[in-house]
């Protein structure tokens, strides 16, 4: 029993021992811990636009003038260049032939469209209003003398400065042929007088 009695305090005070070594260990204050870093905001919601998409806001790009370039403006139609002929309008030389004898007066025409205009000037030097018209080739010219008669010259032209065909008054009909002069004088200088248009006693037509 006595031995028993020794074992049993022995144990007890190993066990005792054992404690205040380990009091310490389990009674210590543990060391404060760390504090945690604020967490951060929300970032912004980015929307991806896909490759290839158009923005929806598309850019405003300046129009560019290519250097040199003239400003633009209205449209306007270009003028005639000064000195370009109108169809058959101008001077033409008229040989009127009567046998071996070749008589030489001058058409002035003025062309609108198909119609024509002007003046005939015979040798005396006297003028006579004309009219007539253009049908392709077709020219019918009608010239009124101051007595009241007329005479009728019907031709073809050949191109633009030359035609051919024939004169008729109620006297004759004759063949002619009349040629485009650019440089012919036609004496704009005469004005019109009683008996014609050149001058006193005049009014007689061909023939």
């Amino acid at each position: 029993m006595k031995h028993r009695s020794l074992f049993v305090a022995g144990a007890l005070a190993s066990a005792a021992l054992a404690l205040a070594v380990l009091t310490p260990s389990f009674g210590a204050t543990p060391a404060a811990a760390a504090t945690a870093p604020p967490t951060p905001p929300p970032l912004p919601a980015v929307t991806a636009t896909p490759a290839g998409a158009p923005s929806s806001a598309p850019l405003s790009l300046p129009t560019l003038t290519p250097i040199g370039s003239p400003n633009p403006g209205p449209t306007a139609t270009p003028a005639p260049r000064p000195g370009v002929r109108k169809g058959i309008e101008g001077v033409w030389e008229v040989q009127i032939q009567r046998g071996a004898a070749t008589e030489y007066d001058h058409f002035q025409l003025k062309q609108d469209e198909n119609a024509l205009t002007g003046f005939y000037l015979n040798t005396d030097k006297k003028k006579f209003p004309l009219a007539g018209s253009l049908d392709g080739k077709t020219v019918r010219i009608v010239v009124t003398f101051a007595d009241g008669t007329t005479a009728i010259f019907s031709a073809q032209l050949d191109g633009t400065t030359d035609m051919l065909g024939l004169m008729t008054t109620p006297k004759e009909s004759t063949p002619f042929t009349a040629a485009y002069r650019p440089k012919e004088s036609f004496f704009d200088n005469i004005n019109p007088a009683p008996g014609g248009m050149g001058g006193p006693g005049g009014g007689r037509g061909p023939g």
